[in-house]
């Protein structure tokens, strides 16, 4: 698959712009979202690139000491890059967090939720940029771990806007149920994903967490392009009186981060 920040996903290079500097910061940050070490196969996959100018790059990376190879002969990031919470962030994903963590504290206090910012990453796992938690004694705060696509908001919201092949590709993985509510029918869940790219959010109702229920947003970078998803997480109660506004709330927060990124949805987002 191709991820929010895939090479392959970005648009065309400007004249001034170096391309071995460029694949050579494409590759890191590739490193830096992967929960696990790489194989040399999977970084030309993802990076779209031909195997002997990766292997270059990779080698010449753990020569200077940013990157290591494992007896497997698989890659990441050598400590201490990528150790702490937000370390692996580059380029475009840090950027979008640090733009919408102001924007993301002011929606917590507005609504007294825990709000999320996520990307896409490979796997078609959803990975936590930001996380501002409730300041309600009893509150829903999902573990900032990387979460399942087919079954958030925030995946939903982020399928929306890929193509038909990565959603196949998804939709053909092993699809669990994590609560009794979750959908594990790949039309069904097709038909949420449809739903979400015609409405411009994503609602999620005890699929993922049992008692937890909320909404997703998109955020769009200079080419149209969905880099990364604003999600409310409520305790169930709490959402189903408030989901309107909730909805409301989200989706004008998530056009703020836009807006800041300079970015710009697609001509067909939110259509009904």
């Amino acid at each position: 698959m191709k991820t929010a920040f895939s090479m392959q996903n970005t648009p065309a290079r400007a004249p001034d712009v170096v391309k071995s500097a460029d694949r050579v910061l494409d590759l890191l940050e590739l490193l830096g979202c992967a929960t696990r070490p790489l194989g040399l196969a999977e970084v030309t996959d993802e990076l779209g690139i031909p195997k002997s100018s990766a292997l270059g790059l990779l080698r010449t990376l753990a020569a200077r000491g940013y990157v290591e190879r494992d007896a497997e002969d698989r890659y990441r990031l050598a400590h201490p890059f990528g150790r702490e919470e937000g370390d692996w962030l580059g380029g475009l994903p840090r950027q979008v967090a640090a733009v919408g963590r102001p924007v993301i504290e002011a929606l917590v206090a507005r609504t007294g939720e825990t709000v999320n910012l996520g990307a896409m990453v490979s796997g078609f796992m959803v990975r936590p940029l930001v996380q501002v938690a409730s300041p309600q004694e009893i509150r829903y705060e999902p573990r900032a771990v990387d979460c399942p696509a087919y079954c958030t908001a925030m995946g939903r919201m982020l399928l929306a806007y890929m193509s038909t092949e990565s959603v196949d590709l998804c939709l053909a993985l092993p699809l669990r149920a994590l609560t009794a509510a979750t959908r594990t029918d790949p039309a069904a869940i097709r038909a949420q994903i449809a739903l979400a790219r015609r409405q411009g959010y994503a609602e999620i109702d005890g699929e993922f967490a049992e008692g937890g229920s909320g909404v997703a947003a998109p955020v769009f970078d200079r080419t149209g392009r969905a880099v990364a998803a604003l999600n409310l997480a409520s305790l169930t109660e709490r959402w189903q009186r408030h989901r309107l506004d909730f909805i409301a709330a989200v989706t004008g927060a998530a056009a703020a981060v836009t807006a800041r990124l300079g970015g710009r949805p697609p001509a067909d987002a939110g259509r009904s």
